[in-house]
């Protein structure tokens, strides 16, 4: 039996805030059916919770970054679907990155020996600050009383900046244990190369642009 694309992909339940309902509510099951089947007295079972919701978080934010450019580079049902609910596929990203931060909080304030031995690093946390920074900030300026502060430029400045930067926060730790630890799990291999490959679809959504601006300057001359 065929299944009809069109009619998939304008499921209600598919799109916009039913998508972003239902995408961490899925989230959130999942991670409280995780905390109950292992033993979160320990600093290792919050550590891997973290690793956990992370795991969670990376497709979201993989989706969100190649949404546009795949629209410009393969016009298809699916990438109208990906381009116009980027905005829930970010949301359910966040919340699948508050599960992390209040893992992180929790290690912190309660282990917070191995915290300061086994976890914490100065660049690391920078690093993972101005990710949250970025990621709030996306999110109170993706409703009409965030936006509307900022001109439409200070908006694009802002959410490019935040995705290129959640983007490359991600997969460079992928990247750091690939190249330099060798202790990847097989499903982190996947996100390297979905990563890996999300950037190459931007970089031919901008070659393609690229190509036709010259071509259009070409003409005018």
């Amino acid at each position: 039996m065929a299944i009809d694309l069109q009619t998939l992909f304008n499921n209600p339940y598919l799109n916009q805030w039913r998508l972003f309902f239902i995408g961490s509510a899925i989230i959130s099951l999942s991670t409280l059916l995780t905390m109950v089947q292992i033993e979160l007295s320990s600093a290792e079972a919050i550590s891997y919770m973290i690793k956990y919701t992370v795991r969670w978080a990376v497709p979201f934010l993989f989706l969100v970054f190649m949404a546009s450019s795949l629209q410009v580079v393969r016009p298809s049902l699916f990438s109208r679907w990906l381009a116009k609910n980027r905005k829930f596929l970010g949301l359910c990203f966040a919340s699948a990155m508050a599960w992390q931060g209040l893992f992180i909080l929790w290690l912190a304030n309660m282990h917070s020996h191995y915290y300061a031995e086994e976890v914490y690093n100065l660049s690391d946390t920078i690093e993972g600050v101005g990710g949250y920074f970025f990621l709030l900030a996306m999110i109170f300026t993706s409703f009409k009383f965030g936006r509307s502060l900022l001109t439409v430029k200070q908006w694009r400045n802002l959410h490019k900046a935040g995705i290129y930067y959640l983007w490359a926060y991600a997969w460079s730790v992928y990247w750091y244990e690939l190249y330099y630890y060798g202790t990847l799990d097989p499903i982190d291999y996947v996100f390297y190369w979905v990563g890996f490959g999300a950037w190459g679809v931007r970089m031919l959504a901008w070659n393609k642009k690229e190509q036709k601006n010259r071509s259009i300057r070409s003409r005018l001359n």
